[in-house]
């Protein structure tokens, strides 16, 4: 980082992480982490109950009584793990702890579970017909599969229709991704599926041992495999385009205006600014730099003047913003900026030697409207450091350069991003009062027609949080946003035109759910195996952990030797984490705000009343 860190100074006030973005009113209440610890409590003890019946029957005569909740399964195969009876209990006990009064808690609990029995009986009574025919037999195992599948778009397809969220925009005229790039897409998915059926047939021992090893499994070794290749092969043409992007723009160096909101940052801004001035060294370009102190309880705004007048190769000034929220922000710098490029940087990180020249080399490309980098940590000297730096890897270093494959990245973090000013206005800048305004912006810019770049070799620095409270809160706020992500822009979901709305956001709102569900599976899975094994004889543990294990860890491990074989010794400490990250994610769906309901003969009679 050439000598500069980000500080965490003692004198730093306590909170100063919190905000009016922690959870923007009226969509989302800070709830403390009881409400997520009661829930998993809940949950095992409905599982208890529920399991402690299904026991019960087996010891009064219904021993040919289903081991899960498959209807018609005999003679096709065994269940490997009461999946569905864990989905409706999951169900069950988030609408119990959902934010709302009772009516509105019993309509989303009969939702939820109404939806997902409906599937599960349909599904049954075709594959039961599939079998009496002779046309294909599919198993008990793969009936819970299907029904685990459908459970993941079902948690998210309900929340987005019964929470309190965004309101619907109203989006550009979409301009659509090239045709080209949905052909990358859907032959990289055919070579995929060709290769892993190819593997499966002819590797079969080789597959039954990682399945043994919880390295293959979950929702089918299959499936993890075609997920695995796919990732790859696109990963390859998101690299080549990166590298002739680069080529094509290098020595592009137009003004820029530097945008730095700060709430609270006296103890990182000079540091941030300061990296600014000396990225300016290298820079051909002119640069300003704009410090929005936003409502600040500290000495934020002076000590950024300081830097300021420190700088030896930028020029700039603080603006004064006292009403509350980054957004705000934001825009009250941008109707202050002249030059065409915005690079906006969080108060908290450092931009890395030739970062603004890599990203800027992009914009050579007129349909390119933002930029992104890769957010390393600052420092590796806490367990929050270490398995960030993993997590930056896979995420940014990795899965979004695959995004780039396809055109289908679906935002950069705002904690450093360059945008066309002009194209920022056009489709109305920062939304206000939301979680998720970088991909917010990311996502009306596609709409408009200017794509969204994420280069992993533009390099920067950022806070990762010091204390777990500040993690999470952090978590709680990145993982909810995708739920108002979804609702304000619903006009881009399935859109066909769009990679990112045939695709990406899709698959993103499912990734949440099963993120959601992933430490309450793993608890549920630990009650059945220790107290229920006599009554699930046929239940193995291995596609259980496989959930955990399977994609991640191979992942991981090859992203970890690609950017940096010594960051190996973490991934243990980011398996973990990843559990926790499951806990942040499910208290994040506990914090949306569900509008109350109340019966219709009770509204009768206060409408008689009034």
């Amino acid at each position: 980082m050439t000598g500069l860190t980000v500080s965490r100074s003692n004198d730093a006030i306590a909170d100063h992480f919190r905000s009016v973005d922690s959870a923007p009113k009226g969509y989302a209440v800070d709830r403390p982490a009881s409400a997520a610890n009661g829930f998993l409590v809940t949950l095992v003890g409905l599982g208890i109950i529920a399991m402690c019946a299904r026991t019960y029957l087996v010891h009064s005569g219904f021993s040919d009584f289903p081991r899960d909740l498959v209807l018609f399964s005999r003679d096709r195969g065994n269940v490997v793990f009461p999946l569905r009876l864990f989905l409706a209990v999951f169900f069950v006990t988030y609408a119990a702890f959902a934010y709302s009064n009772r009516w509105r808690r019993l309509f989303l609990g009969l939702s939820l579970v109404g939806k997902f029995a409906a599937f599960c009986v349909v599904v049954d009574v075709i594959g039961r017909i599939l079998h009496d025919t002779g046309i294909v037999s599919v198993s008990a195992f793969g009936l819970q599969m299907i029904s685990g599948l459908a459970a993941l778009a079902i948690f998210p397809h309900t929340v987005l229709r019964q929470a309190h969220l965004p309101a619907p925009v109203a989006l550009p005229a979409q301009a659509g991704t090239p045709a080209r790039q949905f052909a990358v897409w859907f032959g990289c998915l055919a070579a995929s599926i060709l290769a892993t059926a190819v593997v499966v047939h002819f590797l079969s021992g080789v597959v039954d041992v990682l399945k043994d090893w919880a390295i293959l499994g979950g929702i089918g070794a299959g499936v993890f495999l075609v997920q695995q290749l796919f990732a790859f092969s696109t990963a390859f043409f998101g690299h080549r385009a990166l590298v002739r992007s680069r080529r094509a723009g290098r020595g592009y160096a137009p003004p820029v205006a530097v945008l730095v909101p700060a709430h609270n940052e006296a103890h990182d801004i000079g540091a941030t600014i300061a990296s600014v001035d000396a990225a300016a060294t290298s820079y051909s370009g002119k640069i300003r730099i704009y410090v929005v102190d936003n409502a600040s309880a500290d000495d934020t705004a002076a000590v950024a003047r300081n830097a300021i007048d420190a700088c030896t190769a930028i020029t700039g000034k603080v603006l004064e913003c006292p009403t509350p929220g980054k957004a705000i922000a934001l825009n009250l710098g941008i109707d202050h900026i002249t030059e065409e490029f915005v690079v906006r940087i969080d108060a908290d990180t450092v931009i890395g030697p030739g970062c603004l020249e890599t990203a800027m080399s992009h914009f050579v490309d007129p349909t390119v409207g933002s930029v992104g980098g890769i957010p390393l940590p600052a420092e590796e000297k806490t367990w929050i450091d270490k398995v960030r730096l993993v997590e930056v890897y896979v995420r940014h270093g990795f899965f979004q350069v695959s995004l780039d494959g396809y055109q289908g990245v679906l935002g950069v973090p705002g904690m450093f991003t360059v945008y066309r000013r002009s194209k920022l206005v056009e489709v109305g800048g920062m939304v206000q009062g939301m979680n998720g305004e970088d991909t917010d912006i990311c996502m009306r810019l596609t709409a408009a027609g200017y794509r969204s770049v994420s280069d992993p070799t533009a390099i920067y620095h950022s806070e990762t949080p010091a204390v777990y409270a500040h993690l999470r809160e952090q978590r709680t706020r990145w993982f909810r946003s995708i739920y108002h992500l979804s609702a304000r822009n619903r006009a881009i979901l399935f859109d066909r035109r769009s990679m990112t709305g045939t695709f990406v956001l899709p698959f993103q709102l499912v990734n949440a759910a099963r993120r959601a569900m992933l430490g309450p599976l793993l608890l549920f899975a630990l009650v059945a195996e220790v107290f229920f094994g006599a009554t699930f004889t046929t239940m193995r543990w291995q596609p259980v952990v496989a959930t955990l294990l399977g994609m991640s860890l191979f992942v991981t491990i090859t992203v970890c030797l690609i950017w940096r074989p010594s960051s190996l010794k973490y991934v243990p400490a980011y398996l973990c984490f990843r559990v926790l990250r499951s806990y942040f994610t499910l208290l994040s769906a506990l914090t949306l705000v569900y509008p109350p309901m109340r019966p219709r003969r009770h509204l009768h009679r206060r409408g008689r009343g009034d």
